[in-house]
C-alpha cells in the first residue's frame, strides 16, 4: 500500500473519531459500595466502562475509556452505535431550585452554626416549617437556616427619621 493511502486513511480515521466524540454521549457513575470508588459506564456504548478512584475523577476518567473505545472501534472498521440520549430533553426548568434552597446542612451543623441544641432545631424546623426529610435526616438549606435565625420577640421597632 502505498504511502499516501496509509497517511489518507489515518487521516480519515482521525475525523471519523473526532465527529463520533463530538456526539452527546452521557455516561452513568455509580458508587461502588464495596470497594469504594466509582464505576463509570456509556448505557448507548457496550463494553465503554472504567472505574474512578475519586468523584473529582470520574468525567476524566469516563472521557479517556470513551477516546479508547471510540479509537478501537475506528481502526477496527466496527459501527459506533448514535448517542439516544436527548441533547434538549423535555425539562421543567420551573422546578430547578437555586442553591440557596438546596438542603446540604444536618442538623447538627445548623445547630452549630446556629450556636442552639440539636433539640431546639427540631422544635424551630416545626413551628417555621423549614426542612426537608431525607430517610432519617432532617436537612436544611441557607434560606431554611435564616427563617431559623433567632427573632426579637414583638414587632418590630421603627427606625427614627431625622426631621
Amino acid at each position: 500500500m502505498p504511502a499516501n493511502a496509509i497517511i489518507g486513511a489515518i487521516m480519515d480515521n482521525e475525523r471519523r473519531v473526532a465527529e463520533i466524540l463530538a456526539r452527546p454521549y452521557s455516561f452513568i457513575a455509580v458508587a461502588d459500595q464495596d470497594d469504594g470508588g466509582w464505576v463509570v459506564f456509556y448505557p448507548d456504548l457496550p463494553g465503554v466502562m472504567t472505574q474512578a478512584d475519586t468523584y473529582e475523577e470520574v468525567a476524566f476518567m469516563a472521557k479517556e475509556a470513551l477516546e479508547l473505545w471510540v479509537e478501537f472501534q475506528v481502526e477496527d472498521g466496527r459501527p459506533v452505535p448514535e448517542p439516544t440520549f436527548e441533547a434538549d430533553p423535555d425539562w421543567d426548568w420551573d422546578t430547578v431550585r437555586p442553591t440557596s434552597e438546596i438542603p446540604t446542612m444536618t442538623t447538627a451543623e445548623v445547630a452549630e452554626e446556629l450556636e442552639i441544641s440539636v433539640p431546639r432545631v427540631h422544635q424551630l424546623a416545626r413551628s417555621r416549617e423549614v426542612g426537608e426529610r431525607r430517610g432519617n435526616a432532617l436537612m436544611f438549606s441557607r434560606k431554611d437556616i435564616d427563617a431559623m435565625r433567632i427573632r426579637q420577640p414583638g414587632r418590630p421597632r421603627r427606625e427614627k427619621t431625622a426631621v
